[in-house]
Formats: structure tokens, C-alpha cells, sequence
């Protein structure tokens, strides 16, 4: 088991970009009305019930294959985390994040069927807690949700504009699709409308059967799309369907439990988190253990200790960036970037910790940087990055040709078929402008290319596709020395 926390990874050069998965459908939930929400849906006064705000702990299982690839970003469970909180806001539910991140490397349970997730949470369940596995294809869908065990999510389907987390937490609290009764079945294949479907009454838009009929809340329209949906600016269906007496009507598309886009959900009715509170109190109560009020974090832009804004950093082998510790925060990421010669910002590393420093080693000399701070806490995973802060690496040469030159200068494959290309590679202790220059035996200079060449591994190709079999010499040249070697064209 990996834990969250002083967890980092090496970005190389480029932004990471998340591409969302397709999936075959939005959730895979089984459908029905569970017994409970019936009991409750006939009775909700038999059943205990409370005003007060409730908080809810999670688990997060971050699900990757055997070779421990594919890990969702921490930052995007944050940032997803915030949102599910927001869309509960209005129904007085708040989820609170317990214990650390659970990273599980399986291959079966990364891409699962029904039987696998079934198999996963029964093996990696945390008690007392709802468990959540982000996983890459959750049986195919965007989420799913099983009563008695835990949700899955798919990471292409878990963002900060997603609200897909929000919806199989629905399903977990007893919730129905707002179309019950639909699943699988197209409205459009029928005229006129049955006056039920697939065993479950068919809801009527004059709301005369709506506790036996749909998902039992009067409070959420007649809705009969079981596929995913756009809506229109008044975030009602394009689809227009007709209910069992004739009457024609668009379905409401600000419902989470509906199958709308997420540009358009963004709510419960108070029906649905009525029904969520009543079960989290009286068949949930083991998840109340701890009502403790939530600590938000304020004042989350830190002050930068070291290096002092726009420092010129003389030592680019290590770097410690220290920023004053924000008020309740219980881990940071620190986000590095370099910025290119035409200005452009390019994330370089970033790292999570509990800590109010973090250590930076090997740093390329004579670059720009920037770097963020975005602290977080089990609470609140709305924070933003802090403003950046600056410094410099300078390219600091020494004037003794030893310090200087290229050291492990390769040459591959020595000797080379005739119009195969070259690999050259070599180190440098500091970023330096280079001459790579190709001879003939007879110092003729063949072919040269101008390297800015940077701290580290670097690494080109050499055509030869003109060059006859025979001896050539390759250098590299600066303003402090060279460096020759012999290479045998074949």
C-alpha cells in the first residue's frame, strides 16, 4: 500500500493532459428501488431525521495496473473532491477524506468487470467509511455504484466539472435514477407511452402517481431518457416526450440523478436529500462516527521564505523552496516550472508534502523559474495554486577547461552502416552554447549544428546519408575547449 502523502512525480518537460476516457454508458448501477427508500418513500415520518449538518468520511482507492502506471492525479481527486462537496452543500452533507490515499496496483481491478469490483472492495474495503476506487473502466462505465460494498469511478469521468462522483454517492444513499424504470429502454420506441415499463409505473407529468411511480419523489419531474443528454439554455431536454395521458414534456436536466450532461446537473431536490439524510441516519449511522465541524482553510496564499523572490541561485545541484505554513493546512503541492525562451511557462516537477519545504535537486543552470504552492487539507480541496514566486539559475562556468567540457561523450553505434544515423550523447555540468561539427579524415568540415546543450544527459542524431565509407572525426566545441572523437562510416 502507497500513501498520499510526500508522494511526488517528475513531469519531465510537459503539462500533463488528461484525456477523459470513452465508456459505453454514464453508470452501471443496477436499477430498481431499493427496500429501504420504498419504507422510507411510504413513511418518511417512521424515520429518524435531523436538520443538523452531517459529515461523511471516504476512502479513495487509487486504482493503477501491476506495473503501478496509470495512477489518477492527486490533484484531480482534489479538485473533483470539491466539487462533490459543493454539489451537497444544499442537502447539508459534507464528505471529509479519511485516513490516506490507498494506491492498489492490479491490472484486473484497473479495468474490471462487475465481478472484479465486486472482488476489489470485498479485498480493499475500509469499514465506516464509503469507499471510492478510481480506476481506469469501471465495467465499462463512467461509475457505478453497489448499495452494500462501494462506488467506482472512472478517472476520465472524475474532474472538477464532473459531477459523476456526486451521482453513484447518490445511488450509495438510496437515491434512483430520476428516469426508474427506463434503464435500457428507449422512450422514443414507443407510441403511445405504456403506463409502465420494464415493472415500474410510468410517472405522469400532472404528478397524479408519482410516490409509486418513476423514482417516488414528487419533487422530480417525469423523466424518461435512460441515455446521456444535452440541454438547452433553460436546462430543460431537447427531447421532447409524452407521459401515458398524452401530455408532452421536456425532462429537467439540473437533476444530478438524471442522465444530463454536466453542464447542466447541479442539484438534489430536497425530496432526494431528505431520503440521503434519513439513510445515512438510520441505516448508516456507522458512518456519523465523527460530527467533528469541518476546519476550512483561510489566508491560502503563503509567504515564500527561501529563495527570496527573484533570487540568483548560485548551487543548481539541490534547492530547498520554504514557505510559511498555512492555518490548518495538512499537505501542499509545490508546483516548479521553468520558463522557456519565449516566455512560455512549463510545469517541471511537482511534489506533494506534509512539510512547509520541499528539496529540488538537479536544476538546469541559466533558466527562469517559477513556483506555487496549493496547500489542502481532508476537508477542503478547493484550494487554488498560490500566486507564483520567482528565482534564477545562473550559468555559472568555471574558466579550467576540466570543469567544463563534456564528460561520458558517446558516439553510437561506432562504426555505422552508410546512411544509418548517429547517436551522440553527452554530460554537462552546466547549461553551455555548443558547436557539433562533422570532419572528413582531412579536417574538412562536413556538417555543424549550433547547441544550446543543458545541464545533464544530452542526446542527438547525426544524418549520414551523404557520406561515403570511411574515417570522420566529430567535435564538439565551446569557447572553453573541445572535445574530438573518430567514428568509421561502413
Amino acid at each position: 500500500m502507497k500513501k498520499l502523502l510526500l508522494f511526488s512525480f517528475i513531469s519531465s518537460f510537459f503539462l500533463f493532459t488528461a484525456q477523459a476516457q470513452e465508456v459505453e454508458q454514464y453508470c452501471g448501477t443496477p436499477p430498481g428501488i431499493i427496500g429501504w427508500l420504498r419504507d422510507f418513500q411510504e413513511n418518511p415520518t417512521a424515520f429518524l431525521r435531523s436538520p443538523e449538518l452531517l459529515y461523511v468520511p471516504l476512502t479513495i482507492h487509487i486504482v493503477g495496473n501491476d506495473e503501478g502506471n496509470g495512477y489518477f492525479p492527486v490533484q484531480r481527486v482534489l479538485d473533483a473532491f470539491c466539487t462533490l462537496n459543493k454539489d451537497f452543500e444544499a442537502s447539508n452533507i459534507q464528505f471529509f477524506i479519511e485516513g490516506s490515499l490507498n494506491y492498489i496496483d492490479n491490472s484486473s481491478y484497473f479495468d474490471h468487470d462487475y465481478g472484479q469490483g465486486i472482488e476489489m472492495m470485498e479485498q480493499y474495503n475500509v469499514p465506516n467509511t464509503i469507499n471510492c476506487y478510481i480506476v481506469a473502466s469501471p465495467a465499462g462505465n463512467c461509475g457505478y455504484a453497489f448499495y452494500s460494498l462501494g462506488i467506482a469511478l472512472n478517472k476520465g469521468c472524475t474532474s472538477a466539472d464532473d459531477h459523476t462522483w456526486a451521482h453513484e454517492i447518490g445511488h450509495y444513499l438510496s437515491l434512483p435514477h430520476t428516469f426508474s424504470g427506463w434503464e435500457g429502454t428507449n422512450h422514443q420506441d414507443f407510441n403511445p407511452t405504456p403506463s409502465s415499463i420494464n415493472g415500474r409505473p410510468v410517472e405522469r407529468v400532472d404528478g397524479s402517481n408519482c410516490q409509486n411511480a418513476g423514482d417516488g419523489f414528487c419533487d422530480t419531474p417525469a423523466d424518461y431518457i435512460s441515455n446521456r443528454w444535452p440541454c438547452r439554455e433553460d436546462k430543460l431536454s431537447n427531447s421532447q416526450q409524452t407521459d401515458p395521458a398524452g401530455v408532452t414534456f421536456r425532462s429537467d436536466g439540473t437533476l444530478i440523478m438524471s442522465y444530463s450532461n454536466d453542464e447542466c446537473a447541479s442539484r438534489f431536490s430536497e425530496g432526494q436529500s431528505d431520503a440521503m439524510r434519513a439513510n445515512l441516519l438510520n441505516q448508516r449511522a456507522n458512518l456519523l462516527y465523527d460530527q467533528s465541524p469541518a476546519i476550512y482553510l483561510e489566508n491560502i496564499n503563503p509567504i515564500p521564505i527561501t529563495p527570496m523572490e527573484g533570487a540568483m541561485i548560485t548551487d543548481v545541484s539541490a534547492i530547498t523552496l520554504e514557505w510559511e505554513p498555512v492555518d490548518n493546512a495538512e499537505g501542499y503541492f509545490v508546483q516548479l516550472s521553468l520558463l522557456s525562451n519565449l516566455g512560455i511557462e512549463i510545469v517541471y516537477r511537482t511534489f506533494n508534502t506534509t512539510d512547509n519545504q520541499v528539496e529540488v535537486t538537479n536544476l538546469i543552470s541559466d533558466r527562469d523559474w517559477l513556483w506555487r504552492v496549493r496547500p489542502y487539507n481532508r476537508y477542503d480541496g478547493c484550494a487554488g495554486y498560490s500566486n507564483a514566486f520567482s528565482f534564477e539559475t545562473g550559468n555559472f562556468i568555471n574558466s579550467t577547461r576540466e570543469e567544463v567540457s563534456p564528460t561520458d561523450f558517446h558516439i553510437r553505434p561506432n562504426p555505422q552502416d552508410a546512411g544509418a544515423p548517429l547517436t551522440v550523447e553527452f554530460d554537462l555540468p552546466v547549461a553551455l552554447d555548443l558547436q557539433l561539427n562533422l570532419y572528413s579524415v582531412a579536417g574538412q568540415r562536413i556538417h555543424g549544428v549550433q547547441l544550446n546543450a543543458h545541464y545533464g544527459l544530452n542526446k542527438l542524431v547525426v544524418p549520414t546519408d551523404n557520406l561515403e565509407p570511411g574515417l570522420y572525426v566529430i567535435g564538439l566545441e565551446h569557447a572553453q575547449g573541445r572535445q574530438f572523437q573518430k567514428i568509421v562510416i561502413q
